[in-house]
């Protein structure tokens, strides 16, 4: 059983695999080749799962054929070789092979049950949009957490949310509006991954998003994505609101943003420091080995509140937000707000004093 893919083709298709399954756990650095309809492709991180169609031009065969991703990356690092040159891909009993232009690549194969890959396609849609916004709003709720965390995905007022809930700050960004109401929670670390994966394809891509008993589901054309979801065992408080804050004002975070980076690199064993919003001007300072640092913002609010901060986290968050952005202040909330992507963080107010 033999066909026909160009290098380019093969390129993609391996950067795609190398980003899905990350390298967390060597064991999921896999692709499995298998025929149904046509050829394709199974990849898991552990959670997600990711079916990618390869080619239509192919001669069926049984089982399941397993092969290293890390070969494949070892085919795509000779730059020498043109996009459109022709990759012969053969599937014998025991051997599936690469060959391109004098480069040969064999691999033994363990023949599996193709039934032991679920291949259902049942879902409820939800919402269809451009992948570059569904990116935009994942990307900014997961890329400040931590490897244990969990990213949710929930409704509120006929809207779906994208949220991340730490000890002390969380993250709301909101993706469309849908009917059907919902609460699931994905792994951070397989969001991370959907994320650098589908980052590759074209942002005007039409993303379908929906929900099975067990998983989120993705849809893309030639890709089709499981997310492993639970429901939350408890109410979490999750939502940022605008409601009871006794200040409101438009900013510009690029002065904040320089002094979160040289903070950054200045500090590398410990990210922990403190904004000091304060009428006049605002401060950010930093206290390490019996010394303190602190920088000068051009911000002037009437009262005085005090946030504890990390550094790297809200760097990020920042990053991810336009320069531009509304602050919201309560004696016990800061909430910074970017109104065109519909992007929100909260904070908690450590001190407040009022000053007026």
């Amino acid at each position: 059983m033999e066909g026909w893919l160009t290098f380019v083709q093969l390129k993609n298709i391996t950067k795609l695999l190398d980003a899905f399954c990350g390298s967390v756990e060597p064991s999921f650095r896999n692709a499995y080749f298998y025929f149904d309809r046509a050829l394709k492709i199974y990849a898991t991180d552990g959670c997600a799962k990711l079916y990618l169609n390869v080619t239509k031009e192919f001669l069926p065969f049984d089982g399941v054929a397993s092969v290293p991703i890390q070969y494949l990356k070892g085919i795509i690092r000779d730059k020498k070789l043109k996009d459109d040159s022709l990759v012969k891909i053969t599937v014998e009993d025991s051997l599936i092979s690469f060959e391109i232009q004098g480069i040969t690549l064999n691999s033994k194969i363990e023949k599996i049950d193709s039934k032991q890959i679920e291949t259902s396609r049942e879902f409820t849609l939800l919402i269809k949009k451009e992948i570059g916004s569904f990116l935009n709003k994942l990307d900014f709720v997961s890329a400040s957490a931590n490897e244990g965390d969990i990213i949710d995905f929930f409704t509120f007022n006929d809207n779906l949310i994208f949220g991340y809930l730490s000890n002390y700050y969380k993250l709301n960004s909101i993706f469309g509006n849908i009917r059907e109401e919902f609460h699931r929670e994905i792994p951070f670390i397989s969001a991370r991954h959907i994320v650098k994966s589908l980052k590759l394809l074209k942002k005007s891509s039409i993303l379908e998003l929906g929900i099975d008993k067990k998983d989120i589901v993705l849809r893309i054309p030639g890709i089709f994505i499981k997310i492993c979801s639970s429901t939350p065992s408890y109410n979490k408080n999750l939502l940022i609101t605008k409601k009871s804050f006794v200040e409101e004002k438009a900013i510009n975070t690029r002065e904040l943003k320089k002094v979160l980076s040289k903070l950054y690199v200045t500090f590398s064993e410990s990210n922990i420091a403190y904004l000091l919003l304060n009428k006049g001007n605002s401060y950010i300072y930093k206290e390490n080995n019996n010394s303190k640092i602190s920088f000068k913002l051009p911000y002037s609010f009437e009262n005085q509140y005090l946030i504890t901060i990390h550094t790297r986290k809200i760097r990020s968050i920042l990053s991810r937000m336009s320069e531009n952005i509304i602050v919201y202040l309560s004696p016990n909330e800061l909430v910074l707000e970017e109104k065109k992507n519909e992007k929100r963080s909260s904070f908690l107010v450590q001190e407040f004093k009022k000053l007026t």
